[in-house]
């Protein structure tokens, strides 16, 4: 039907490594655990941590270069839509389950002080450079902002 929105935007934290696969095809698939924690009253009327655990997919060369950079514990955005399936189990009953299917992933804390690489993900812009186009100069006191 046209008109529907399936478009889900989630903030968590990886529960596994993400396992990195191939279609018979060749296009690349990553599949990885997110947990993303609400908050609800419990009896007695206290708010806790309430963890919801989704199953993520990326496809195509976004998969091959998250797989490069993503690790179990690592905070992540993703931005994407909901796919539901269903397969009949060998014991002849029905199962179903709803994955996400990612179109954009974004990094929103680093892989740890000690890892490879070690730095945190710094958005386009973010970070001066010596050959920016606007370098920093001392002259930048005299701005009246």
């Amino acid at each position: 039907m046209a008109g529907d929105i399936n478009r889900v935007t989630l903030v968590g934290r990886l529960t596994r490594d993400p396992e990195l696969k191939h279609l018979p095809s060749g296009s690349a698939v990553l599949e990885m655990g997110l947990a993303v924690n609400g908050r609800r009253q419990d009896a007695g009327g206290q708010w806790v941590d309430k963890p919801n655990f989704f199953d993520v997919k990326v496809f195509g060369n976004q998969a091959e270069m998250l797989a490069q950079h993503l690790a179990k514990g690592r905070r992540i955005g993703i931005d994407g839509r909901l796919d539901w399936s269903s397969w009949e189990s060998p014991d002849g009953g029905k199962r179903s389950k709803v994955e996400v299917i990612a179109q954009s992933v974004q990094f929103l804390d680093s892989r740890g002080d000690g890892g490879e690489g070690g730095g945190s993900f710094v958005p386009g812009g973010g970070a001066q450079q010596a050959n920016a186009d606007f370098p920093a100069s001392a002259s930048d006191d005299d701005i009246p902002f």
